[in-house]
């Protein structure tokens, strides 16, 4: 569906109601009208909105043509995107899904383990970036096997999530987590809950 392309993309691409309405002269939730099916763009925005969401007419209309999106039509083949702010007050996921956005990952399959959601930076002052740029969206996997060198997103508490890398010694049995914007390492999960794997992150405005 048309309402459903365009909302895939625009959060595919890292861009918020506002920015698209904007390109267009119109208010974000226009936009947002189009993305809930209530209103359809005028045909002659289609191409203005195909460049925008760095797609094509054809692919907006029917799914076909011009768009590294053609492969994933229909919605089923991607995964609930949720708002950094609602993990951090409840990393457990038990919120429900039809309250989510969805987006589509572009490098790895999605599964019903994935979910999605957009790395911010630290507010703190020994804050330090690490291999995935904040702003990025991030694609966590929580079926995931632990690897050796992978990032998984932990928290640490309330309110406190945290990127940070696995290591696997061979002694003691169990993983440890290096934390990537502090520095520090704990042991999990004592200290650290793991909540996922990130398999695929994308750089917003990135086509």
């Amino acid at each position: 569906m048309l309402n459903e392309r365009i909302k895939n993309l625009r959060l595919a691409k890292g861009l918020t109601l506002k920015q698209v309405g904007d390109a267009f002269g119109i208010s974000a939730a226009s936009v947002a009208s189009w993305e809930k099916g209530k209103n359809q763009p005028d045909s002659r925005k289609l191409s203005k909105i195909a460049e925008v969401l760095g797609t094509s007419v054809g692919f907006l209309l029917n799914g076909t043509g011009g768009s590294k999106f053609a492969q994933h039509e229909q919605i089923d083949t991607g995964v609930p995107y949720f708002e950094w702010p609602k993990l951090l007050v409840d990393p457990t996921l038990s919120f429900a899904l039809s309250e989510s956005e969805w987006v589509i990952p572009i490098h790895t399959k999605s599964c019903q383990s994935s979910f999605a959601t957009r790395y911010p930076a630290g507010s703190e002052l020994s804050w330090k970036q690490g291999p995935i740029p904040c702003g990025a969206i991030i694609f966590v996997d929580t079926a995931n096997e632990l690897k050796t060198g992978s990032i998984a997103l932990v928290s640490l508490g309330p309110n406190n999530l945290e990127l940070a890398r696995v290591e696997l010694p061979a002694k003691p049995k169990g993983h440890y987590l290096q934390l990537i914007t502090s520095g520090n390492s704990v042991i999990s999960p004592q200290q650290a809950k793991v909540i996922g794997t990130v398999v695929e992150w994308q750089m917003s405005g990135v086509p």
